[in-house]
């Protein structure tokens, strides 16, 4: 269970002290955030957490393969309903420029 983000413990973490120096931002925004949650030693929001969306050439995913999906890149972050505690905003912030497949914040 100590994975799990709580906004309570997340939100005790100073995260203006950690030198960001040696922080060299990859382009690829879900790296470069589990980059940041370490160095700052906070758990990984569940909005910034990868995952992955899948579907076939037809647009359904009825009857086909895992191997006959095809993956696709996440373009659009959504954070609607969602707490946020200011060590993940600024996580976001700090990866959202390098970050070019990064399309849309909801």
């Amino acid at each position: 269970m100590e994975n799990i983000w709580t906004f309570e413990e997340n939100s005790k973490v100073d995260t203006e002290k950690v030198d960001l120096k040696p922080f060299k931002p990859t382009g690829r925004f879900f790296e470069d955030v589990q980059t940041l949650v370490r160095m700052f030693g906070i758990k990984t929001h569940p909005a910034l957490r990868e995952s992955t969306y899948r579907h076939t050439e037809s647009g359904a995913n009825d009857g086909a393969s895992h191997d006959d999906q095809i993956q696709r890149e996440i373009v659009a972050l959504n954070f609607y309903k969602y707490r946020l505690d200011r060590a993940s905003l600024r996580v976001t912030f700090l990866c959202l420029p390098s970050a070019h497949n990064i399309q849309t914040l909801k």
